[in-house]
């Protein structure tokens, strides 16, 4: 894409170019923060996945991580100095200091417990395994910030959790959630930064549902329909890999909305993103058949089309 559209922007995978994934797990997964995105759907799966362009906070039940955490986790240095100043403003920020007492020694006690819970939390954040859990810990112990009781009550909980089962629908709400938790607390604590980085719409990568209204310089559009989790989309079909269902022709015939339709929307959406420069990969489950419909299809001139280099 460097060469073809002589831009430099394509020689820089995380900045240079804004990467369009069809479902949030492939963005989880590439960008890095799988363990954590599929705990927090067990969790709260309709507030773990971003829902377009407005705020996106995540699961209510882990706020504290996502803001009083992540905010007191910048104050640090890499060499794990601590900024005090920025310290106290975080403290401040989120109304910790006023629930100091007024009794001298029990204030004194108090301010040492935070400042020792303070060094533990920015040695941990230092290091590149501790997990969700461990960062926690410090937190909780001094009651460094005020955690939600569904999240306190869970990280109480030290009993075995259950497996999962063959089918979702045999698990409890109950079970799930508490399987959810468990991932949570064992996966690393920079998955959680990385995600609430996706969260704000600040990663390179995104996922086709959610940019409608947005625009970037330039466009990368991953098509794999097996990141769809469902029949709602279907780039194979629309592309002409994999003949239509069916039920496809039946809604054809009846006039009625198919896959094809809701796939060509959603293709309009994410060409339409781009200004300057777009390419889009599909991950063909007949990649054969594709690349002669496609280069029979008329969209694109013939140079557009390439096959992707094996490896």
């Amino acid at each position: 894409m460097a060469v073809a559209s002589g831009r430099n922007e394509w020689l820089n995978p995380k900045e240079g170019y804004q990467v369009l994934a069809l479902e949030h797990r492939l963005a989880a997964r590439r960008v890095g923060f799988s363990d954590v995105y599929d705990a927090l759907v067990l969790i709260d799966p309709n507030s773990a996945r971003p829902q377009g362009s407005g705020d996106n906070a995540g699961p209510s039940a882990v706020q504290m991580l996502l803001r009083e955490a992540s905010a007191l986790a910048a104050c640090f240095g890499e060499q794990c100095e601590v900024d005090d100043f920025s310290v106290i403003e975080i403290l401040q920020h989120y109304d910790r200091l006023p629930s100091l007492s007024t009794d001298d020694a029990a204030r004194k006690e108090h301010l040492a417990e935070l400042n020792l819970a303070i060094r533990e939390f920015a040695d941990l954040c230092s290091k590149p395994g501790a997990t969700v859990r461990q960062i926690l810990e410090p937190i909780v112990r001094s009651r460094l910030f005020k955690a939600d009781e569904r999240l306190l009550k869970a990280f109480q909980d030290l009993e075995p959790v259950p497996e999962a089962p063959a089918r979702s629908s045999d698990e409890s709400p109950e079970d799930r959630k508490r399987r959810g938790w468990d991932q949570l607390f064992n996966a690393r604590w920079s998955e959680l930064g990385r995600y609430r980085t996706y969260l704000d719409g600040r990663s390179n990568l995104s996922t086709h549902q959610v940019v409608k209204g947005s625009e970037f310089e330039h466009v990368l559009v991953v098509m794999d329909d097996q990141e769809a989790e469902g029949n709602l989309f279907s780039y194979d079909k629309l592309l002409g890999a994999i003949p239509l269902s069916s039920n496809d022709l039946s809604n054809v015939a009846a006039n009625k909305e198919t896959s094809i339709d809701r796939t060509l929307r959603l293709l309009y959406v994410t060409c339409s993103r781009a200004r300057e420069s777009l390419a889009l990969v599909l991950w063909s489950s007949a990649p054969e058949v594709a690349y002669e419909k496609i280069k029979a299809g008329g969209w694109f001139n013939p140079s557009e089309i390439q096959k992707a280099p094996e490896t």
